[in-house]
Formats: C-alpha cells, structure tokens, sequence
C-alpha cells in the first residue's frame, strides 16, 4: 500500500518544477528540429502560378497530382529577379539533377502510368528566397524542348542560357527533340535528317520588354506571367528570328543596362502543327549585388557632370550656334574627334568604359551605308550653305540635350548614337539584335527635340537674316590686315618687322655674341 500510494502522488512530486521546465523546452526543441528536417509541401495546379517563399535552410517540396493520361512530360518553371535560387529532381542536389539561377525549369518525362510527380526547391545561398513557380503540361504530339542536349548537364535540357556584358546579351539553348507517346523511348537524335527527325523542328527567339525605369520585383513577377507559356509570348512578345535545326542555337542581342528585357524560344513542329515553350529568362544587363555600378546606381557622377555639361553646350549651339561660328565649329569638331579618338584608344588598347536587317550583318554594307548617309546631307544643303549649318546645329544640339537627360533617366534614344559606336568598338556587334524599348519617356523626348530643333532653327534663322552667311575667313582677315599694314605708313603696325623677320632676328641673338657697341652717353667737354 505504501508503493501504491508513492505512485498515486504522481511525477510532480518526484521531479521539481525547474526540471519538468527543462524537459518541456527539451522536447519543443527537438520537434522543431524534426519538422525542419521535413520538406514543406506545395501542391501545384497545371497552368496556375504560385509565389514561392523558400525559408533558409529549407527545402521545399512542389508537387503535381492526378496527371491525366494523356499529359507525356511536364515543366516546371521558377523565377526570382535577382537571386539564385535550386530546382532539383532529387531532394539532395547534384550538377546532373539540378538547376541553380534566377530563371530555373526542369522537364520531366512521365513513365506509363504515373500520376503524380514532385519536385525540390531551396535556396543555395542561405538565405531566404522569393520567387513565382508555374507547371505547364504537354502531350506527345509537342516537340520536347532541350530533348537533344549534348552541350549542358542535364540529360533534357529546357532551360535558356543567358550571358551579357557592355555590348552585347547572348542566349543558348539546346537543342529540341520530336515529341513521343507517355513510356515510349525518345526517337534518337543525329540518325537521319529526314521528316521524320528533329531537323523538322524551327526555333522561334521572342524578346518582350517591361516597362522602363521601373526595378522592382513586383512587376517583373506580374510580366513574367504573361509570357511563360506559349499562347502568352506570342500574344505580348515580338518574334525577332526564327532558327532552323541547321543554325547555330545562339542568338545575340544588344545590352541595355538598366532595361528589363525577357527572353524566351518556342520550338514549332511544321508538319504537326504544335509547339513548345523553353523556360524564359530574364535580364536587366546590369547586377543588382555589385558594390559598384549596380542596376541603381547605373549614372556614374562623372558621367553625369560630362552629359550634363554636353546638354548646356547643345542648347547653346542648338540657338546660337551659327552666329557663334568659331565657337559651334570647336564644339562640333571636338566632338567628332573625341568619338574618333575614343573608337581608336579602346581597339587598340586594354582600356574599357569606366535596325535588324540581315543584310547589315556585312559590316562593310553597314559602313558603307552609313558613311552615304552622313554624306547625303551636306551635299543636300550644299546650295544652301547657311541654312544647312543652322538646320545641322539645332539638331545636334537638340540631340546633345537628350543624351543630357538620359544620364539622369534612360531613355532608348541614346541608342542612336551607342549602337553604332558598339559596332565600331566590337567585332561580334554585327550579329547583335539591336531592339530598344520605344514607350513613353521616348515619345517626350523625341517631342522635346523636336521642339528644340524647330525653335532652334527659327530663331537662328530670324537672327541672321540681315548677317553675312558667314563670318569671314581667318586667312583672308590675314592677308587683307597684310596689305593694310603695307599701304598705310601711317600706322604704328606698319613698322613693326614682319613675324618671320623677327623669329630670325631673335635666333641669330641666341647663336651669336652681341659685340659692345662702346660709349653710349655723350663724352663732357
């Protein structure tokens, strides 16, 4: 009865307060710890995007269930603006299991009878990621994207490889396979070249703008979605060139730092009439992590203060250029040559920067064209010499205002003049699509060139029109101010040895030893 009773007091009395405190903590910890060691789960529906948070250190299932029977293979996409994030086949990660980057995707073939499929997601860095996530089925009728991949690690490769720099953005793909029934093996690659094979299949490369200096993650998420499939990239993007099973699967775009552009490639199949969209990517051709130079701090101050000072001397000659000639002529002059000199320091040395018709791919077309066209317009106005320099100055000095406000907000009009100096500095620049986005800042900056040109132009014309058309020749002020001297004994000049007489005189001064002339004051008688 003693034990019985021990027993019947309970544990409270055998263990004091402080330990049963220990013991609860002790087992919230290792619960914790339990279910961090457990994925967290997110089910998919087909089509249907998710915004997807993946919490440090922890990796997140994503699955798709009740597949229909008719669905072959499944891709699934993951996008964040500026972070790395890891799409895997297996739980843990290996380089031929998984991708790592800001635009992930991963196709998975289905075998015979499967109805569901899964996925892993964590964040490589340690730290917390955000990102959108969509899966988009296809049958065995489509072609299977990155199906011939002989170039990257995965066995089926649906991503889309995207490099930049100053110049240009390249994007590579792997090339894409013949679709096949749900279980079946994949039709082999590189046996025939017929009808029957992958050579069919055409590659269509889709650029699709956001809206510009705007670099929030917001709306990259909200445009992204409107172009991960293919009924929504060939609604809201435009199609640039479409690519054939011979040609090269790389395309090379000109570099817009601080632009956000999207890219994606649909792969058609002609004879079935179906196609297949590759995991789109994205880039602002600038790096949100770098200390320096970043995508916010594009503007360099010196940058600034030089297209600042660019912008005051273009309205000055833009107004009142032609009645300050010499002044318009150093302007402009020094222009061309510092363009000149800048094309020729960069060629030649290890120093760096601190239209799409295929028939300009030819870098002599493209100059030859070019060197026509500025040559086509002062023979135009060579009948009207005046009016030519005025028009020639409220033109460039409007422009010269506009490249002004682009170091402060950017604006795709700059490009005119960067697009063709990247030629002139880069050698692989010929084959650079160079779209630019044309949106609203662009439509108020071409109206305020417009405007500049246009008074420009009239108020100079207004000022001289009572002028001479031209201020006289430095070499005929010369020669007449010569003749003056020689005629008129009367002027004070006139007896002033010529400047050759006396360069001559001061050399024979500096070679020869002056003799003492003797007494010069008068002698005192």
């Amino acid at each position: 009865m003693q034990v019985k009773e021990k027993l019947a007091e309970g544990p409270g009395k055998m263990f004091p307060p402080l330990c049963w405190l220990f013991l609860m903590r002790s087992l919230i910890a290792l619960q914790g710890a339990a279910a961090q060691e457990v994925p967290s789960h997110i089910e998919f529906s087909f089509g249907k995007f998710r915004n997807v948070s993946l919490p440090k250190n922890v990796t997140v299932e994503a699955v798709v269930s009740k597949i229909p029977a008719d669905i072959t293979y499944i891709v699934f996409q993951f996008h964040t603006q500026h972070q790395n994030a890891t799409l895997s086949y297996d739980r843990i990660p290996t380089v031929s299991s998984s991708q790592t980057g800001f635009d992930v995707g991963l196709l998975s073939p289905l075998r015979l009878l499967q109805r569901s499929l899964q996925w892993y997601l964590l964040s490589p860095e340690g730290s917390p990621v955000a990102g959108t996530a969509v899966i988009l089925p296809y049958r065995q009728s489509d072609p299977v994207p990155g199906g011939c991949n002989l170039e990257f690690n995965l066995s089926i490769d649906a991503s889309i490889y995207l490099h930049y720099n100053l110049f240009e953005t390249i994007i590579r793909f792997a090339p894409a396979n013949i679709g096949y029934a749900r279980g079946s093996s994949p039709p082999l690659c590189d046996v025939n070249m017929g009808q029957n094979s992958r050579w069919r299949l055409q590659y269509d490369v889709y650029q699709y703008f956001l809206p510009e200096n705007n670099l929030s993650e917001e709306l990259l998420i909200t445009h992204i979605q409107k172009v991960a499939n293919v009924q929504e990239m060939t609604a809201n993007g435009r199609r640039l060139v479409t690519l054939t099973s011979n040609d090269k699967t790389m395309v090379s775009f000109s570099s817009i730092p601080g632009q956000g552009v999207i890219y994606s490639v649909i792969v058609r199949d002609p004879l079935l009439n179906t196609s297949a969209s590759y995991v789109p990517v994205h880039t602002y051709g600038c790096s949100f992590t770098s200390m320096l130079d970043n995508c916010y701090t594009l503007g360099k101050v010196s940058t600034k203060v030089l297209f600042t000072m660019l912008g005051i001397a273009g309205l000055l000659i833009c107004f009142f250029g032609h009645r300050f000639f010499k002044s318009e002529l150093f302007c402009v002059g020094f222009a061309f040559v510092a363009f000149l000199f800048f094309i020729l320091i960069t060629r030649t040395s290890s120093l760096d920067y601190d239209c799409n018709f295929q028939i300009f791919r030819s870098d002599a077309v493209f100059w030859v064209t070019f060197s026509s066209i500025v040559m086509l317009f002062p023979l135009i106005f060579l009948r009207w010499p005046r009016e030519g320099n005025i028009t020639a100055c409220a033109i460039v000095g409007g422009y010269a205002v506009v490249l002004a406000v682009n170091s402060y907000i950017y604006t795709s009009l700059s490009y005119i003049v960067l697009d063709i100096l990247k030629r002139a500095l880069n050698n692989d620049f010929s084959r650079a699509f160079t779209d630019v986005p044309f949106q609203a800042i662009d439509f108020i900056m071409i109206t305020v060139w417009v405007v500049l040109a246009v008074s420009g132009m009239v108020l100079q014309l207004y000022r001289e029109r009572s002028r001479p058309f031209f201020p006289p020749s430095p070499y005929v002020m010369w020669k007449q101010e010569r003749e003056r001297r020689k005629t008129n004994i009367l002027d004070p000049s006139y007896h002033v040895p010529s400047l050759w007489s006396r360069l001559k005189s001061r050399l024979r001064d500096a070679f020869q030893r002056r003799e003492p002339a003797g007494e010069r004051t008068p002698l005192l008688l």
